[in-house]
């Protein structure tokens, strides 16, 4: 069964020189998807994103407003973010990523909870999944979903909190998503969450350009390297990566039959 890089940034300028040459290099190298995520932000990034969309029927994205511009957020940021779910409704996943970010703090707690309510509502009014990003808020974001009544898939993308809080996470049926942070040496912790991650709520990402799994750590990172995160995913659940892709490839399925 075929790799799946669950949330990578390809519309990032890293990218710019060879942001197509590395999808089809994925296409080629027993990838089944690829999931890249738009921001709302960034000026060309609705576009690019919109343009990598037709590089292979096998990329989808999320769009969503991260929480560290949540002060900088408007109306004409909605509506360019509400137009680009809508447009391209059929290679939309979900919304995200959007939450929480309590360890930078580049913007005010009382904006960034406003914005993640407000992403919330457009998910439901879009019957769209959500792709969660939290640091150091996991109980405050899911206090804010509690209220909100979501009850929609949902997906914590490269999770870093701790066992208590990923256990209150599966136990609401949500998913986990584990990046190359996994295969760093002092993530012991987070090789002990992934032992109880059920394998129908876990997914592998690269989160690239960032967080270069070992030995790249430090390095520009790529989808091609989501190899290295499920093989370490595999390596912890003591199975072979070959049921790991599976059980992952059955997830984002499952995920997709929501916006279909």
């Amino acid at each position: 069964m075929k790799y799946i890089d669950f949330h990578c940034h390809l519309d990032m300028e890293d990218f710019d020189s060879n942001r197509e040459e590395i999808v089809a290099e994925c296409f080629a190298s027993d990838f089944a998807k690829l999931v890249t995520v738009a921001d709302p932000y960034e000026k060309n990034s609705l576009q690019l994103t919109g343009e990598i969309l037709g590089y292979n029927k096998n990329v989808f994205c999320t769009a969503g407003a991260h929480p560290h511009n949540a002060n900088h957020y408007t109306s004409q940021i909605e509506k360019d973010l509400l137009n680009f779910l809508k447009e391209k409704r059929n290679r939309v996943l979900a919304v995200g990523e959007a939450g929480l970010d309590f360890h930078y703090n580049f913007s005010t707690p009382e904006n960034q909870r406003r914005v993640f309510k407000r992403q919330v509502d457009i998910a439901k009014d879009l019957k769209l999944p959500l792709v969660i990003h939290s640091r150091e808020a996991e109980k405050d974001v899911l206090e804010i979903l509690e209220q909100a009544k979501f009850n929609l898939p949902l997906v914590f993308h490269c999770y870093t909190g701790d066992i208590e809080n990923a256990r209150e996470i599966l136990k609401r049926g949500y998913y986990i998503s584990i990046s190359g942070i996994v295969t760093f040496k002092k993530s012991e912790y987070l090789r002990e969450i992934v032992e109880i991650i059920p394998l129908n709520r876990i997914f592998s990402e690269t989160d690239s350009p960032y967080l270069s799994p070992e030995p790249f750590r430090g390095r520009l990172n790529t989808p091609l390297r989501v190899r290295l995160v499920a093989e370490k995913i595999a390596e912890v659940k003591g199975i072979p990566v070959e049921k790991l892709n599976k059980a992952v490839n059955s997830n984002f399925n499952r995920l997709r039959k929501t916006t279909v």
